[in-house]
């Protein structure tokens, strides 16, 4: 068989030819399928991007309202969470800016070591407050804090206490005071402790 331009045409050319177009159709469909399921997916992928977005800045911004709030029950002075990148806030940091009582506004870095404690315990309540855990281990969280700022502490405790379990080691008479529940453990010889249980 001969074709319009005088081409001669076997049968196994037109079947050969026939299998070739069908195979090109297919692989047609299947990018035409796959463009749209990457457009697809890439939409949902914005979407979770937005999504995960908005989930993180409420969280922050509960987060930073309850630390601003117990900052300055702990320190009469102001405190504020400030992310380095409010408007993609996954490519930057997080800085914690505070005002103890009259001193100057100044970085965690700058401040003394019970401004520090105070500041660090402040985001930790924060955090606590907005998604509590089963209980909190503090270790010595008190040791460079004064008196005033133990009672402080004493009574955050004690009212975050009505949502969660805390267990504090300290060396505080306030703190041991305020517990419901005490344990003393003391060092009676080299290597060896004694625990004992305290009627409070």
């Amino acid at each position: 068989k001969r074709n319009d331009d005088g081409f001669l045409i076997q049968k196994h050319d037109i079947e050969a030819y026939a299998e070739k177009k069908a195979r090109q159709e297919e692989i047609t469909g299947q990018i035409t399928t796959l463009t749209t399921e990457r457009k697809q997916l890439l939409e949902k992928m914005s979407g979770y991007e937005q999504v995960k977005k908005e989930t993180f800045m409420r969280t922050y911004d509960n987060i930073n309202e309850n630390f601003k709030e117990i900052f300055a029950t702990l320190t009469e002075g102001e405190g504020t969470l400030v992310l380095d990148n409010p408007e993609n806030p996954f490519e930057g940091g997080l800085t914690i800016k505070a005002q103890v009582r009259d001193k100057t506004k100044q970085k965690l870095s700058a401040m003394s070591g019970g401004e520090k404690s105070l500041t660090a315990l402040a985001f930790v309540f924060a955090i606590q407050k907005y998604l509590p855990a089963p209980f909190y281990a503090l270790d010595e969280v008190d040791a460079s804090l004064d008196g005033i700022n133990v009672d402080r502490l004493t009574e955050m405790i004690q009212r975050q206490a009505k949502n969660t379990q805390f267990i504090v080691v300290t060396h505080k008479q306030n703190m041991i005071k305020s517990a419901d529940r005490t344990i003393g453990v003391t060092q009676k010889e080299k290597g060896k402790t004694l625990v004992t249980g305290i009627k409070n």
